[in-house]
């Protein structure tokens, strides 16, 4: 092989490698931008190609919006739990313990 084809070989395994070495923090930062809400600059055109070549993945999407977007329902007068006093709703890792 000539010194063209090493030295397009090298830059190949060396872009792999790079790719692979920086995966994760490329996906720790494009996890963070979907949870604060904004999915960048292309984020309609990819949500339109899905609703074209994927429908199930823009249906699923649809449906997880629709469930995060939902509010809960407010409680009435005739329901339990109301007599006891204020009613108190607790979010995070010590919800799941009865409070005593």
């Amino acid at each position: 092989m000539d010194l063209v084809a090493w030295l397009a070989l090298g830059g190949a395994v060396l872009a792999a490698i790079v790719l692979v070495a920086l995966a994760p923090r490329m996906r720790r930062r494009n996890l963070r931008r979907q949870l604060e809400g904004g999915g960048g600059s292309l984020s309609g055109v990819a949500g339109g190609l899905d609703a074209v070549w994927r429908p199930s993945a823009d249906e699923a999407r649809a449906d997880w919006e629709a469930q995060v977007e939902m509010p809960a329902p407010a409680p009435s007068p005739g329901d339990k739990g109301l007599d006891d006093g204020p009613l108190v709703i607790e979010l995070g890792a010590d919800a799941d313990q009865p409070r005593g």
